[in-house]
């Protein structure tokens, strides 16, 4: 799903990025509307939420690394169902 969702995003904006490159005088003034409403935004309104998105994302990545050392120390010890012990 994820991937998806990114494959389609890529492809809106794109397709903003072509509608948005035409020529024409209505052209003209959507592109500087669309670019008024962009500087008039504030970070105040929705910093909260971007910083949430960005530490969830650390801690998505923090589980998936601890994830992949699980399953190397269990491919250790357990790869056979036996324990291999170095200690003899």
């Amino acid at each position: 799903m994820t991937i998806y969702a990114t494959v389609v995003t890529w492809q809106s904006l794109y397709g903003w990025w072509v509608y948005f490159g035409g020529e024409g005088r209505y052209l003209s003034l959507m592109r500087r509307y669309v670019m008024v409403q962009g500087l008039r935004l504030r970070i105040k309104t929705f910093g909260g939420d971007v910083l949430v998105c960005i530490l969830l994302l650390v801690v998505w990545i923090l589980i998936l690394r601890a994830h992949q050392q699980f399953a190397e120390i269990d491919s250790i010890y357990h790869g056979d169902g036996r324990h291999h012990s170095t200690i003899r």
